[in-house]
Formats: structure tokens, C-alpha cells, sequence
């Protein structure tokens, strides 16, 4: 393997990655449209809220496991690149790419505030209940 496919395996993949990045942020702009629905009228069912908060929490996670994913495909291909730098020369850029994923964390903490404050946010408008 060249590093010519390691970067053709690291674009193939973050094309997938961009096109379920967009169907969770569909999926979350789904369940705020669901939590302010129920925050607006007030006297939402408690199975509707639970429903709707199962469907928020899942939607978090499946985010938090593409985020989990995508930064293990970075260590995977900085490995790649590493190998391949055993043998051969490595560009500047596969370089500094080793250098930017090495020791990537499985969630940065960033990610984690974003997804925290999504699912908050929807879940304060189910079970907050509107001022009068």
C-alpha cells in the first residue's frame, strides 16, 4: 500500500462520513422541531415525551458514534501512513497528519460539548414546562 491509497482510503471514507454527518444533523433538527412542538403546546402526553426523549438520547448517540468512528479511522490511516514511512518517504502532509491524530482521544472534548449541548437542549424543551 502507497501513501497515494492511504489517502484515497482516508477521502472514500470521509465522503460516507460527510453523508451521515448530514442525515444526524437532519435527525436532530427533526427532534427539535418534536421537543419544541411539545414545549409549545404544554400538554404533551408523558408517552409522548418519553418517545420523544428515547428518540432525542438515540440520536445523540448514534452521533457520538460516528464522532468515535471517524476519529479511530484517523489513527487507523496516521498507523497506515506510519508504516509505509518505514519503508518509504512520507510527504510533508501524511507527516503532519501522523502528527495531528497521535493519541486522538475517542471523543474530543469539544465533541462531547457539542453533543451534550444538543441533547440538553431538546431535552429541557420536553420536560421544562412553559412559563405562563
Amino acid at each position: 500500500m502507497t501513501e497515494l491509497d492511504m489517502w484515497t482510503l482516508l477521502a472514500g471514507f470521509m465522503s460516507g462520513n460527510a453523508v451521515w454527518f448530514l442525515g444526524y444533523i437532519v435527525a436532530i433538527w427533526l427532534g427539535f422541531r418534536m421537543t419544541n412542538n411539545i414545549y409549545m403546546s404544554g400538554d404533551a402526553p408523558i408517552l409522548g415525551k418519553i418517545l420523544v426523549t428515547a428518540y432525542c438520547l438515540s440520536v445523540g448517540t448514534f452521533m457520538t458514534m460516528l464522532m468515535i468512528n471517524t476519529n479511530q479511522l484517523f489513527q487507523d490511516i496516521g498507523a497506515g501512513f506510519s508504516m509505509i514511512g518505514e519503508s518509504a518517504a512520507l510527504t510533508p502532509a501524511a507527516q503532519n497528519f501522523m502528527d495531528q491524530v497521535s493519541g486522538l482521544p475517542a471523543v474530543s472534548p469539544i465533541q462531547v460539548v457539542f453533543i451534550l449541548s444538543i441533547v440538553l437542549m431538546q431535552l429541557l424543551q420536553i420536560w421544562r414546562k412553559k412559563p405562563a
